[in-house]
């Protein structure tokens, strides 16, 4: 009783805050889409919403899970490395070592989400060498440091994003507009798939990221420049097959996560135009004809491109790279999403890569205008506050992981 006094007491706080701070990014006419409707979903899944962690009474202090590291891709032109972060008790991160890659990296911005992935169950780490043409597995230590095992040619010119689901691995070619899979051992040893090399919608689909829905039947991938979202279906041999095309809602979709184990979440960068940036919530992913939810939601910002959600999926924080900001949305049980209008944090400069800390108590960004890594705490009703940056991470840095 008391947690629930105590949702309903701060949602009405944040609601008589937002009346006086209207945002021009929530639509007033849209009973749907109103602060006080916000916030009674919110606090309707009192007890159901694990997400909430503040309000559950947890925090830094009394944490009893393992501290987490932090993973960032250095994608230097001579030497990719894997820079190693250590989480501290605050959520603030230390730089710990670094591992080469044993391949090149671009030089340039990826313009991509998912340079790196985790296989967690074998304590694997996955990394592509965007100017080698080339994947990476790298053996995760007990002290989070890395060991490179093996290192396998993606048959294709500038993989950009890597996914992985039990043992298969696959990872999208950006210039050549196609993707490769593998078969994964526990040892971290690649072995390519029979029938995994395929071509998305077009030559020249620029794709952003590949990734497999979180049952591993299917492979989704988003392609910038056609606004088609491909998706294939996964035999139980690693073999893709039926592929189809889907017409993406919104202009330029570019990062994704899924939420509520069953919806995915698209970031609709709308070519970088000023103010009209959205995101759209999918579902029937494995159906892979999928459907959009509520349509695109608007957060009035711009270049929004980095998606990142909490561990159950309620909600999904934005980077948006031409607003310097960081913007949220909550899911609610339909995959509806509504844009949190108290959710406006400062960022650094170009903010792209965006993660939720695998305690779901933080949220980390990498600001590619600035060189630095944003360090926020998660609060109540998706709030952030920014607790710190790190400064001087490599130029052009990509990928961002935590175990």
């Amino acid at each position: 009783m008391k947690k629930v006094l105590t949702l309903v007491v701060a949602a009405a706080l944040l609601f008589t805050a937002c009346k006086r701070e209207e945002s021009p990014a929530i639509n007033r006419t849209d009973p749907e889409n109103t602060v006080s409707m916000l916030t009674e979903k919110m606090v309707s899944e009192d007890g159901n919403n694990p997400d909430e962690s503040i309000a559950s009474g947890n925090s830094a202090n009394e944490r009893s899970v393992k501290l987490s590291h932090v993973y960032i891709e250095s994608n230097d032109a001579l030497q990719n490395a894997i820079l190693v972060f250590k989480q501290q008790q605050d959520g603030k991160l230390v730089l710990e070592s670094q591992t080469s890659s044993g391949g090149k990296g671009f030089g340039a911005g990826l313009a991509s989400q998912g340079a790196l992935a985790l296989d967690i169950k074998n304590n694997l780490l996955f990394a592509v060498n965007a100017g080698s043409n080339s994947v990476s597995s790298f053996r995760i230590k007990a002290d989070g440091s890395l060991e490179l095992l093996y290192t396998e040619s993606t048959q294709g010119e500038k993989p950009v994003s890597v996914t992985v689901h039990d043992h298969f691995l696959y990872v999208v070619n950006n210039v050549s507009s196609d993707i490769m899979g593998f078969q994964v051992n526990e040892n971290g040893k690649m072995y390519p798939i029979d029938g995994s090399h395929q071509t998305l919608s077009s030559t020249n689909a620029d794709p952003a990221q590949i990734s497999f829905t979180p049952d591993g039947v299917a492979l989704m991938i988003s392609e910038k420049a056609n606004n088609k979202i491909t998706a294939f279906a996964v035999k139980g041999s690693g073999e893709v097959y039926n592929k189809v095309v889907n017409q993406s809602v919104g202009n330029t979709p570019f990062g994704f996560d899924f939420v509520r184990n069953q919806y995915m979440v698209v970031s609709n960068a709308d070519g970088g135009n000023a103010g009209t940036s959205s995101s759209t919530s999918y579902k029937n992913l494995d159906n892979l004809y999928i459907t959009a939810v509520n349509g695109k939601v608007n957060n009035g910002q711009s270049a929004v491109c980095w998606v990142g959600a909490t561990l159950f999926g309620r909600y999904a924080y934005t980077a948006n790279t031409g607003s310097n900001n960081i913007t949220a949305y909550y899911v609610d049980l339909s995959g509806r999403l509504y844009l949190i209008p108290w959710v406006n944090e400062k960022a650094g400069e170009k903010p792209a890569d965006i993660i939720v800390s695998s305690d779901n108590e933080f949220v980390y960004n990498i600001n590619g205008g600035d060189n630095t890594l944003g360090e926020y705490k998660r609060g109540l009703f998706g709030k952030l506050q920014n607790i710190g940056y790190i400064n001087s991470l490599p130029d052009f840095s990509a990928g961002l992981v935590s175990n």
